[in-house]
């Protein structure tokens, strides 16, 4: 399946089981400046270790990636104060075994995120994870402070996409993607 950002404009593919797999996924949990928690799940497209990627086209399935999860164009806070992401239902979802995996439409594939048992409990019991999608590469091994400037530089950039999923209980009809 593939969707038309609007007439005229660039079609932008559903993830294929080879990107899902491919992607890195980064949880965090944080808290709000009234010192909430929440958790985070960032989505990114892993900077090649032996061969170039075209940035448009890391970005193209980057949109993709977004586009099937229901995100929009996130704003930072220091821009925009008090705007949310968009609410997507049941992107996330737990397995019986505890096993958090991520829903897009249009695939019947899901992505399996590695096991993080605190990450994990505290999604679960919050019954809701912001899903954050970047699109521009990040190399695998990024350090937590590479991965806040990521961050920091793609959010000044427009270079990210947010939403806020509920989580499941269930996986329901999806298959989940093993990952390697």
């Amino acid at each position: 399946m593939t969707r038309t950002a609007s007439p005229g404009t660039l079609t932008i593919p559903a993830p294929t089981p080879g990107l899902i797999a491919r992607l890195n996924a980064r949880t965090a949990l944080d808290q709000t400046e009234a010192g909430r928690t929440f958790a985070s799940l960032l989505l990114t497209y892993p900077a090649p270790q032996f061969e170039d990627v075209a940035p448009a086209e890391v970005e193209l399935m980057m949109r993709g990636v977004a586009s099937t999860l229901g995100a929009v164009p996130a704003v930072l806070p220091s821009v925009v104060p008090g705007r949310a992401p968009s609410f997507s239902v049941d992107r996330v979802s737990i397995t019986p075994s505890g096993i958090p995996l991520v829903h897009f439409d249009g695939t019947p594939w899901s992505m399996r995120i590695a096991e993080s048992p605190g990450w994990s409990r505290v999604m679960s019991g919050l019954g809701r994870v912001l899903l954050v999608v970047g699109l521009d590469e990040l190399s695998p091994v990024a350090s937590a402070a590479e991965v806040d400037e990521y961050i920091e530089c793609a959010g000044e950039a427009d270079r990210l996409y947010a939403t806020v999923s509920s989580v499941a209980d269930a996986a329901g009809r999806r298959t989940a993607l093993r990952r390697p």
